[in-house]
């Protein structure tokens, strides 16, 4: 994937969201010895969401969250 242009954009995450993130990049670092950031890692997961061909627009929101969307299309391969 190419990308041409990057875009900030702010997102709103409560404090156990924020911590995991960053205990992601803590590890990290420890590992490779080089910094991963929160937004990078945001980007990598929206990568692999689109890696798998997760279609959003074809979730049924009314009936799943979007994390139980996500889970079971995971689970289920499609």
């Amino acid at each position: 994937m190419r990308e041409d242009k990057l875009i900030a954009t702010v997102t709103f995450l409560n404090r156990r969201q924020v911590d995991y993130l960053d205990k992601v990049s803590k590890d990290y670092f420890f590992k490779y010895g080089r910094k991963l950031s929160r937004a990078r890692i945001l980007s990598e997961l929206i990568n692999l969401a689109m890696e798998l061909g997760i279609k959003l627009n074809e979730m049924d929101f009314e009936s799943h969250h979007l994390q139980g969307a996500l889970l079971e299309r995971i689970r289920n391969g499609t």
